[in-house]
Formats: C-alpha cells, sequence, structure tokens
C-alpha cells in the first residue's frame, strides 16, 4: 500500500473526487526532435477539453516527475491552477539520484514542493530487478488512482516495465481512456479507447469530455 503523502491529501473534505489526469511519457533522450512549444500548446488543449467533461470543471493531475513529458505536462498543470499528484517509486531522495545534473534535481525540488500530495512509494533499488518492479509499482499506482491517462508516446512497443508503451497497453487492458498525445511532431491528438469487444478505438480530442463524463457517473 501507498504511504500517505507527507503534504497531505489533495480531497477537499465534503466533496465529490476530482477527476484525475494520470500522465505518462518520453524522458528527454526520446523527445530531441519534439516541438515542445506545441507539445505545450497540446497539453493546454487537453486540459480545456477534460475540464468540460468535469463536474464543475475540478481536476488534478497526478505525474510522477521525471525528466522530459512527465515535468513538462506538471508545469502546465501548475500554471493552469491544477493540484498536482506527485507518486514516487522510491522516497524522494532515492528518486532524485535518477537526475543527472544539480540543475534537474532542483527542478525535481522544486515540483514536489509545489506538488499538493507526494505518495513515497516503498521501492528498492537492490538490483535490477526490485527497481524494475519499483518503476513498475509507480505506473500501477499512477494508473489505479485516474481517469484518464495522458500519455506523450511515440506509439513504439514498450521498451521496457514501466515505460510509456507498457503503461499505455495496462491502461487500454484497464479500459482507462487514454490521450495520446504524439511525441513526433506535428504533435497529434487522440482519445485511444477499448471497446467491449476488445478493439483499441481511436477518436478526436472532442470525444474526451463525453468519456470522462461517462467514466464520472459510473463512479
Amino acid at each position: 500500500m501507498a504511504e500517505p503523502g507527507r503534504n497531505g491529501s489533495s480531497e477537499p473534505a465534503g466533496e465529490a473526487r476530482a477527476l484525475r489526469i494520470g500522465v505518462t511519457g518520453h524522458r528527454p533522450a526520446a523527445l530531441v526532435g519534439a516541438d515542445l512549444t506545441t507539445l505545450r500548446a497540446r497539453v493546454r488543449e487537453v486540459f480545456a477539453t477534460a475540464r468540460a467533461g468535469a463536474s464543475a470543471g475540478r481536476l488534478e493531475v497526478i505525474s510522477p516527475v521525471a525528466e522530459g513529458a512527465d515535468r513538462l505536462v506538471a508545469r502546465e498543470a501548475l500554471a493552469a491552477g491544477l493540484p498536482l499528484i506527485c507518486p514516487l517509486p522510491f522516497d524522494r531522495e532515492a528518486y532524485g539520484a535518477d537526475f543527472p545534473t544539480a540543475g534537474s534535481r532542483a527542478d525535481y525540488r522544486a515540483l514536489l514542493l509545489a506538488a499538493a500530495r507526494v505518495v513515497e512509494l516503498a521501492g528498492s533499488r537492490a538490483g535490477p530487478e526490485t527497481t524494475a518492479a519499483a518503476y513498475a509499482a509507480v505506473g500501477a499506482w499512477l494508473l489505479a488512482h485516474s481517469d484518464v491517462l495522458l500519455a506523450i508516446w511515440d506509439g513504439a512497443a514498450p521498451r521496457g516495465e514501466g515505460g510509456t508503451g507498457q503503461v499505455v497497453r495496462e491502461a487500454l487492458a484497464r479500459c482507462l481512456p487514454v490521450v495520446w498525445i504524439d511525441a513526433r511532431p506535428p504533435h497529434a491528438v487522440r482519445v485511444v479507447t477499448t471497446a467491449g469487444d476488445g478493439q483499441v478505438v481511436h477518436e478526436p480530442l472532442d470525444r474526451l469530455s463525453e468519456r470522462l463524463g461517462a467514466r464520472e457517473r459510473s463512479r
């Protein structure tokens, strides 16, 4: 079970839970050819569309704040005034070792300070298998607490446990709607869902509010 966040819960007492957008995406090496200005604009468009499908426009964003796509979306969430929840695969100090430069670690700490809630999972770096399991566990936690997954993804097959492709595959297996922003220019956006017969369906972004409204009513 996840440890409670040190910054407290983001759920107001007596109110229905906000709709939550989980985030997965590539790290910087896989975003070299991306147009970051366009990616940010696409993320803002997703937030605006999602608000139309949420009661009173209440949204929260879940991001593990790894370098690259996770942080790009986290910053846009904070800029939009959306509460940020940060699940981490290890305690915050151990996870900080993922980020090789002082600037990146400072950015990481600043995002955690700005978050409404930080959840530190009990992952271990004792060996390659436990490390891989920790990244898989944070992906599973994110999916279990999300109403929709926002993936900045190149569409490639999974490259390992806890990676973007694996998280997208697991979301679709759980019948969780996925908003796919293509990591490759021009960064097309589509809503990907799993139909009753198991077929994967691609729809335009304007269907997101309808999908989220249905999911909220079913809770």
